[in-house]
């Protein structure tokens, strides 16, 4: 008797058999890939149906711009005035959940009207009470990343409405007032309008070194708000309601948004010779100061020795932490300062004897020359003294090299044993001759 397999049944085992033969594809950016930052920045300063505010979208084009060199354009969906549509916004969010990854750090930035009475924000086309964003909407279409370091930043009225349904694992939620408080947009000196604490936020992504309260060369959302906060309270103390940030943080440790190298190197190199390859990019110069996206790598070289050709050189020895590596990669932020020692050159010249030490030593080290007094059997050479970039009477001396230096040994040439062999030679003979002239005189009187 045959047995019949459900269809159910026979459906998914034909299902099975595909998923064995198709080979999944990966995701585009995998697990264990270098991180990267993700963001979506919207502003809305002109509505369709609700009355305009200023400064909400010259906000968001700001944030786009300090960011957009450091974490990418590519990386970023920008959204203004009639661009950010309700269904662009969720478009937007589906943009960056398809992109991220949960190494990644993701920005969520909204500035534009927020409702009085409920938790919602506001899009281009909003009206009535369906068309705009609740939290609840807004909480739903975020609650998809994978990400476990998520920053969203509200600048909003009533932006504190949202710490509720935000706040979660791995974020640190930014909003720029509290439930039942305004904010407010600003003129700022020759600048158009802007959101007060967008612009207070920005200052501090502008002063990195000021906002970097522990002074770790990380900018974090948390140091951001730190900064912002009592510049917003202090711009807006002076009008009739006081604008008091608030800041959810759900994030362990501090989540970094901005990272900051400083390559130097001690002592300085001639301009064309200080060469630093940084991610296969020649730097002709130093102290190089880089601001990256968090997670960012940077893979460094310097030359391990310079020759100037002029009689100076510079070895390094290693770098302000102590790895002794010219190739490394650094994966955190700080100062990286290459330390070399710089080498002169000795040089000695002399046309008798033998100089000793000559050669190459370490800047401000003191060495001991000497030459040898030249003996010849007739002619002797006498030394003098040195010349050149030091002089000194004796034979052995020292010298502090402080630069290249080239110095002579001089020397005058004694003559005395040859004047003695000559005058010695002259009378051997005079005396020979008379000695003969002697003998024969005497040899011709025996005769």
């Amino acid at each position: 008797m045959t047995k019949k397999i459900p269809i159910i049944v026979f459906i998914s085992m034909i299902l099975a058999v595909f998923s064995m033969l198709i080979p999944l594809s990966p995701p585009v950016y995998a697990e264990g890939s270098e991180p990267n930052a993700w963001a979506v920045i919207i502003g809305v300063s002109e509505y369709e149906r609700l009355d305009d505010v200023g400064g909400n979208a010259e906000s968001a084009e700001e944030l786009f711009q300090l960011l957009s060199p450091i974490w990418g354009e590519e990386h970023i969906k920008l959204l203004l005035d009639n661009e950010a549509t309700k269904a662009n916004i969720g478009a937007a969010v589906d943009w960056l959940v398809s992109n991220e990854n949960t190494n990644d750090t993701v920005l969520f930035y909204f500035a534009g009207h927020g409702e009085t009475e409920e938790a919602c924000i506001a899009p281009y086309d909003a009206y009535y009470r369906r068309t705009w964003i609740t939290s609840d909407k807004l909480s739903t279409w975020l609650r998809r990343l994978e990400s476990e370091s998520v920053v969203i930043i509200l600048d909003a009225c009533h932006a504190g409405r949202f710490e509720t349904s935000l706040s979660d694992s791995g974020r640190v939620v930014l909003m720029s007032s509290r439930a039942d408080e305004a904010s407010w947009t600003a003129l700022f000196g020759d600048r158009d309008r802007y959101s007060v604490f967008s612009s207070c936020l920005f200052k501090a992504l502008s002063e990195f070194d000021i906002a970097d309260a522990n002074c770790d060369y990380e900018l974090s959302a948390e140091e951001l708000f730190w900064y912002a906060e009592p510049e917003t309270i202090s711009f807006t103390t002076p009008w009739d309601t006081i604008q008091h940030p608030v800041m959810s943080d759900q994030y362990p440790g501090e989540l970094t948004l901005l990272v900051k190298f400083i390559f130097s190197i001690e002592p300085e190199l001639p301009p064309d010779y200080n060469i630093l390859i940084l991610d296969n990019e020649e730097y002709p110069s130093a102290p190089l100061e880089l601001i990256c996206a968090p997670g960012s790598v940077q893979d460094l070289t310097i030359p391990s020795f310079v020759d100037t050709g002029t009689g100076t050189q510079y070895v390094f020895t290693s770098w302000s932490d102590g790895d002794k590596s010219v190739s490394r990669t650094i994966s955190r932020g700080g100062v990286y300062t290459a330390n070399y020692k710089v080498q002169h050159q000795l040089l000695i010249e002399s046309a008798y004897g033998e100089p000793e030490g000559e050669g190459w030593y370490e800047a401000g080290s003191t060495v001991t020359i000497s030459v040898a007094p030249s003996e010849g059997r007739i002619i002797r050479q006498v030394f003098t003294g040195w010349s050149g970039d030091f002089s000194g009477d004796k034979p052995t001396a020292q010298l502090i090299i402080d630069s290249p230096k080239t110095i002579t040994a001089n020397w005058r040439i004694d003559y005395t044993r040859l004047y003695i062999i000559i005058v010695g030679s002259i009378v051997g003979a005079v005396v020979l001759v008379l000695a003969v002239r002697l003998q024969r005189k005497e040899d011709k009187m025996g005769l």
